[in-house]
C-alpha cells in the first residue's frame, strides 16, 4: 500500500510544477502613448492593438489605464500601427512614430529562492514533525 501511495504521488508531483508561475523584471526604455477624447477626458480602460510594420498579427494587445496610456516596448522599431477602440465607437487607427529604444539593461530575476529549495524545505519540516511526533508517542507508550 505504501508504495502504491509513494508511486501516485511521485507521479502527480510533476503535475503540481506546471502550475508555477515564474517573475522576471527588467528595467527597459519603453514608450508612453497617452489618448484622450476631444474634450480632454483621457481614453481610460479602452481596448487598443500594437501592430508591427507588415504584420498581421498584433504585436501587444490590451487596455489603456486609468490615464489613457498605454505603454509597449518599441526596440529598434519606430513605425507602430495603433488601432484602439471603445464599445461606443470612438477610436483611432493610424501609425505612430516613436524613437528607437537605445539602452536594455539587464534583467534581472526576482529574489525567490530556487523551487529544489523550497521543495527539500518543505519536506524536511514534514519528516521533522514527524520525527518530533513519533518521539512524544513512544515516551508516552514506555
Amino acid at each position: 500500500m505504501k508504495r502504491t501511495l509513494w508511486f501516485c504521488f511521485a507521479l502527480l508531483s510533476g503535475v503540481a510544477w506546471s502550475h508555477e508561475v515564474k517573475l522576471e523584471t527588467s528595467q527597459q526604455d519603453a514608450s508612453v502613448v497617452r489618448l484622450t477624447y476631444a474634450d480632454g477626458h483621457p481614453f481610460a480602460f479602452e481596448a487598443y492593438e500594437i501592430y508591427a510594420p507588415g504584420k498581421e498579427m498584433p504585436e501587444q494587445v490590451g487596455r489603456t489605464n486609468l490615464q489613457g496610456q498605454l505603454i509597449f516596448l518599441s526596440g529598434t522599431q519606430t513605425e507602430w500601427r495603433l488601432k484602439a477602440y471603445s464599445a461606443d465607437g470612438h477610436g483611432v487607427d493610424q501609425v505612430i512614430k516613436v524613437t528607437a529604444s537605445a539602452l536594455e539593461k539587464s534583467p534581472s530575476s526576482s529574489t525567490q529562492l530556487p523551487r529544489e529549495l523550497l521543495l527539500a524545505s518543505g519536506l524536511g519540516i514534514v519528516f521533522g514533525l514527524f520525527g518530533i511526533v513519533q518521539l512524544f508517542i513512544r515516551k508516552k507508550s514506555s
